[in-house]
């Protein structure tokens, strides 16, 4: 791991050998990474503290992995550390409002809007040609953003990874496939807790008519046999029952048993949210394909750790801001 630090007054230092520990992180709720770290004060070491403003980069393998701007810094008066947090250029998706009305728009075009407008930089954006109906009235970007794929998903089926990298905002398309890396026990995972939860189960949906008439319930019996009934219920729009339906079904499919699993594993900077790993761990009975939900990499003692919250459902981070140009 290598810390370069540029000031924002001109001039670049490795800042390397005064940091105590070093913790870099991300989860699917947020676009953007953050970088925390412990900077030393150390006698006959000539390396400038960090300010706000100074930017940080975190470089791996000879590989830039994080780029951000310090906003926050920490020093108590007996303390000889000084603890710095930065962010990607993602935390000003954020930090951002905005206003706009959206007539027949991808997804792909209206992030490219909201980010060029802001001056943010987009690494790639998967094609959909879905065309959406939207406006918006002082919405902070990154939910602008998130509810643009959130719509895709809805029309195209597929999940969208939206996260910040040092190249520029990164929107795609959640793999299943059979080269996802792996997490495995006497390899490189050292313990994994799992925790199933019904606390949040919609196991059956009624649909009602704008008056409040009764039409019909969709549901899955063998879950209330099990966990007993909870209902969600949807009111549909006059001559709009697929949509209905459409919005049952997705309240089903959200709303099924919660399996999160907890994993640290060797350190590893490829492990990031939004990307997909295969793992296997038999005392537990962790096995399958799971989506790193977060990701907090640690750096301390010349180690590397890694600890995952994966998801073994197919769920990307949703929105639902603005509204919709004919509603």
């Amino acid at each position: 791991m290598n810390l370069l630090m540029t000031k924002r007054t001109g001039g670049t230092w490795s800042v390397t050998q005064i940091v105590t520990t070093t913790t870099w992180s991300g989860d699917k709720s947020a676009i953007c990474r953050q970088l925390i770290c412990g900077l030393a004060y150390l006698d006959g070491v000539t390396v400038p503290m960090a300010e706000l403003g100074d930017l940080l980069a975190l470089q791996e393998g000879g590989d830039t992995v994080f780029e951000g701007v310090v906003l926050r810094r920490e020093l108590a008066s007996e303390d000889h550390v000084l603890q710095v947090t930065a962010f990607d250029k993602g935390y000003y998706l954020q930090r951002n409002d905005g206003t706009y009305k959206f007539n027949g728009a991808t997804p792909e075009a209206i992030t490219r809007r909201v980010c060029e407008n802001k001056g943010i930089p987009i690494a790639a954006l998967p094609t959909t040609g879905v065309k959406l109906q939207r406006k918006f009235a002082a919405v902070a970007l990154n939910q602008i953003v998130t509810t643009a794929w959130s719509l895709a998903r809805e029309q195209t089926g597929k999940e969208y990874a939206i996260r910040y990298t040092p190249a520029g905002l990164l929107v795609k398309e959640r793999s299943m496939g059979v080269d996802n890396p792996v997490i495995a026990a006497g390899c490189n995972l050292m313990d994994a807790k799992t925790v199933e939860d019904a606390t949040r189960m919609v196991n059956s949906v009624a649909i009602y008519d704008s008056n409040g008439n009764f039409l019909r319930r969709m549901g899955d019996e063998s879950a209330q046999q099990i966990y007993g009934l909870m209902e969600g219920h949807i009111t549909q729009a006059k001559g709009k029952s697929a949509q209905a339906n459409d919005k049952a079904k997705k309240a089903l499919q959200d709303g099924v048993l919660q399996r999160t699993v907890t994993v640290n594993v060797l350190g590893d900077v490829n492990y990031v949210s939004g990307e997909t790993v295969v793992a296997r761990e038999a005392s537990t009975g962790l096995t399958g394909v799971f989506w790193i939900d977060g990701d907090v990499h640690t750096w301390k003692n010349d180690a590397h750790y890694t600890r995952l919250t994966l998801n073994c459902r197919n769920v990307m981070a949703t929105a639902n801001a603005g509204s919709d140009l004919n509603g």
